[in-house]
C-alpha cells in the first residue's frame, strides 16, 4: 500500500513537470546580454535569471544557442563579484604610484642619512680590525678561516 502511494506521487510529479515546461525565451529578450546586462534593473536581472533557471531544468539539447550563451554569461560572466579588479589604465596608475612611493622612500632615507653625524665608529677603522684579528689568532678562534696558529 505504501509503495503504491509513492508510485502515484512520483507519477503526479512527472506529469506536472512535463505540463509546465517553459517556452523558449526570445532572442530579442536575451540577445547581446553581455552589452546590456549592467544597464538592466535588478528586477529585470532577477526575472531573466529565474526564466533561464526554469529553461535549464529541461534537457540542454532543447535550449537555443542564445539561451545557452545567456546562461553561461549569467553564471560565469564578468559582472558582480567576477567584475575585473582594474579598469583600463588603472594598472599603469598603480604601477607608477608604487614606483613613486619607493623613490620617495629612498629619497627620504638618503636625506635623513645625510643629516646623521659623520664619524664612523671606532671599531670600523683599519687598526681596530687588525688588532681584533691578532686577538682571534692568539685564542685559536675559528680555525677553518685561518685565525688559528696550529697547522
Amino acid at each position: 500500500m505504501f509503495r503504491q502511494s509513492i508510485q502515484r506521487v512520483a507519477l503526479r510529479s512527472q506529469s506536472t513537470v512535463t505540463q509546465t515546461a517553459p517556452r523558449a525565451l526570445s532572442n530579442a529578450h536575451i540577445g547581446k546580454l553581455e552589452a546590456r546586462w549592467e544597464s538592466l534593473s535588478k528586477q529585470d536581472q532577477t526575472t531573466l535569471i529565474d526564466e533561464l533557471k526554469a529553461r535549464q531544468v529541461l534537457p540542454w539539447s532543447e535550449l537555443t544557442p542564445a539561451e545557452k550563451k545567456a546562461a553561461y554569461y549569467i553564471s560565469f560572466g564578468e559582472w558582480g563579484p567576477r567584475q575585473p579588479l582594474y579598469l583600463p589604465g588603472e594598472r599603469a596608475k598603480v604601477f607608477w604610484g608604487t614606483v613613486g612611493g619607493c623613490l620617495a622612500g629612498i629619497a627620504l632615507f638618503a636625506g635623513i642619512r645625510s643629516l646623521a653625524p659623520g664619524p664612523e665608529p671606532v671599531s670600523m677603522n683599519r687598526e681596530w680590525q687588525e688588532a681584533s684579528d691578532e686577538y682571534l689568532k692568539s685564542k685559536n678562534a675559528n680555525p677553518f678561516t685561518g685565525y688559528s696558529q696550529v697547522q
